[in-house]
């Protein structure tokens, strides 16, 4: 059986456990007195432990609002049709498309992702009639609560992110970050396809926006949400900063890792531990690797 932990009144964090992996990936649902609202669907190998949770939470299933159609953030959300065909599934519009038809996503997915893409498996089909295509801005009441769509662009074109009312609880998805608690180390999500820019400004919106909880989809919710904002924004600047000299010095991306190691002192701290994570450390990794293929391409275009 998953964990499902009543986080806050009526708001529950379910740890899905791909692969028996534990907090890696949750998805977050809330008892709105008129149902039950999911935010994210994890992957699709986790799709029948989330549909089994859900289950034991009083009220069906009316809502689910996903961040973007990456893998392991939507795999698993068609299997809420199962708990209610009438679905309305919130995605950014440039994600839309995806959802009828994940062949889009799946092998590219799988190939950047590697033996963690072939864990989490191809994403469910979600019919295109249960889709609602949102806003920047859009806000949506829904019985006890009301959920503000905040669209948040860098780590992905069609990134959106959360906040939702009345406990100010940003559902930031990979706008901002992995937070690892073991470690006290966020790691940046800056994979393909990344644009490094974008991701610096959202991460600067949602700071604009001071929620008070952070709720990750990698993996919990916390509080001092703010303070992690500013935080990591402290943290990519140097990222950014040694990437771009480490491109324009011609030096490779082990190069970057091991520059890295010497100015994100929070890395320092935890790299030993971090390094023996499997599934954070594979994804430590694609965050580089993604990185320095941002500032290689800019730096070719310039030739």
């Amino acid at each position: 059986m998953v964990r499902v932990i009543e986080v806050m009144n009526n708001v529950y964090q379910i740890d899905l456990e791909p692969g028996g992996i534990s907090n890696l990936v949750s998805v977050y649902a809330i008892n709105t007195g008129r149902g039950v609202v999911v935010f994210e669907g994890g992957p699709a190998v986790s799709s029948n432990d989330l549909k089994n949770a859900l289950r034991s939470l009083p009220g069906n299933v009316t809502h689910a609002f996903i961040t973007h159609v990456h893998i392991d953030h939507y795999g698993g959300t068609g299997i809420l049709t199962e708990l209610n065909p009438n679905i309305e599934v919130y995605v950014h519009p440039r994600g839309s498309k995806v959802l009828p038809n994940p062949d889009i996503i799946w092998v590219p997915a799988r190939d950047a992702m590697g033996w963690l893409g072939e864990l989490y498996g191809k994403p469910l089909e979600i019919p295109g009639k249960n889709a609602r295509e949102t806003k920047d801005g859009d806000r949506t009441t829904i019985g006890d609560i009301t959920v503000e769509v905040i669209h948040t662009p860098g780590h992905a074109s069609h990134h959106q992110s959360f906040v939702v009312e009345p406990w100010n609880i940003l559902i930031v998805g990979d706008a901002a970050g992995i937070y690892v608690k073991d470690l006290d180390y966020i790691i940046p999500t800056t994979m393909e396809p990344l644009r490094f820019d974008l991701y610096v400004d959202s991460i600067k919106k949602l700071i604009a926006r001071n929620p008070a909880y952070i709720a990750y989809t990698h993996h919990l919710l916390v509080p001092n949400a703010t303070d992690l904002l500013n935080r990591h924004l402290r943290q990519v600047d140097i990222w950014g900063r040694t990437a771009e000299e480490a491109v324009r010095e011609r030096l490779s991306v082990n190069d970057l890792e091991r520059m890295l190691l010497e100015r994100d002192q929070d890395l320092k701290r935890v790299y030993d531990r971090l390094r023996n994570m499997r599934a954070h450390y594979h994804l430590f990794g694609m965050a580089i690797d993604g990185l320095y293929k941002y500032f290689r391409d800019i730096e070719s275009k310039r030739k």
